[in-house]
């Protein structure tokens, strides 16, 4: 007789019914709460001193997660474990260039505001013309114009505003700072310059004429700034 060979087990599935499973939720919900609770009685139960410690510890912990993460704005270095604070490099900045520094930002926020005043915009357009004519200059003495700005410790954002200041400042004197043709033919009659090779007169004359005016630009521009120094209230907090 042969064997019977015996049959595999059937696995049963056990499904879970949606009751069950709401029941489980309602106990999580339940533990999650009963934890809660027995938070907010433990701190109920705290003195007052003590609720006060754990706010600071809190707070300090907080301060030791912003110093870690934006270190570089209070500590520049280290030098065998030993921080060099920002605070220190910027005391001895101040020793060197606080006067000269301060100055250029007074005379900013005043050139600033008389520019508000006089309802003068500068076109975008305009700003980057002339970078362009700057790199044009700087490329044919074979340098770049990242590296002249580089060389004078500028970015390319400084020098936009610069052009923006000189070309507003230019609006503000145009009548004090224009070039007549007389004053053109006198330079050349008087200095007797030889025209360039590849140069024609017109481009000489042009170019006398941007000298001149930038002459008178640096001087009206000087006396303009004195004047309005002083009529500007200028308080000062600290004498370098």
């Amino acid at each position: 007789m042969e064997k019977e060979v015996p049959k595999e087990a059937e696995v049963v599935k056990e499904e879970t019914s949606p009751k069950e499973v709401k029941t489980e939720r309602t106990d999580v919900k339940k533990v999650v709460t009963e934890k809660l609770v027995s938070v907010k009685h433990y701190l109920m139960g705290l003195s007052k001193t003590t609720k006060s410690f754990i706010v600071v510890i809190g707070l300090f912990a907080v301060v030791l997660g912003i110093a870690y993460f934006y270190k570089g704005v209070f500590v520049v270095a280290t030098v065998n474990g030993t921080p060099i604070s920002r605070l220190s490099v910027v005391k001895e900045l101040e020793k060197k260039a606080g006067k000269d520094v301060l100055d250029t930002i007074i005379t900013k926020k005043l050139i600033q505001d008389e520019i508000k005043k006089s309802g003068i915009v500068i076109k975008d357009g305009d700003v980057t013309g002339e970078i362009d004519k700057i790199k044009e200059q700087v490329s044919a003495q074979g340098g770049t114009l990242e590296e002249a700005l580089t060389a004078q410790g500028m970015t390319e954002a400084d020098l936009r505003e610069q052009i923006v200041l000189n070309k507003a400042l230019e609006q503000i004197l145009s009548d004090k700072i224009a070039v007549t043709d007389e004053e053109v033919t006198e330079y050349l009659s008087k200095s007797k310059t030889a025209l360039p090779k590849g140069t024609n007169s017109d481009d000489m004359k042009n170019q006398v004429r941007e000298q001149l005016k930038g002459q008178k630009f640096n001087t009206e521009a000087g006396k303009w700034l004195e004047a309005l120094k002083s009529k500007a209230q200028i308080n000062y907090f600290m004498q370098y």
